[in-house]
């Protein structure tokens, strides 16, 4: 999905969250940061 981009950031994590009523807790997160060819 992501061929040819310059990858800066990519990780994966666990953290609990807080997102509103009834989402709330631990979720796995993957932070992506890139640069898509020109």
């Amino acid at each position: 999905a992501f061929r040819g981009w310059r990858i800066q950031r990519l990780a994966a994590y666990e953290r609990e969250i807080q997102e509103g009523r009834g989402h709330a807790g631990r979720s796995a997160l993957i932070d992506l940061v890139a640069d898509k060819p020109a």
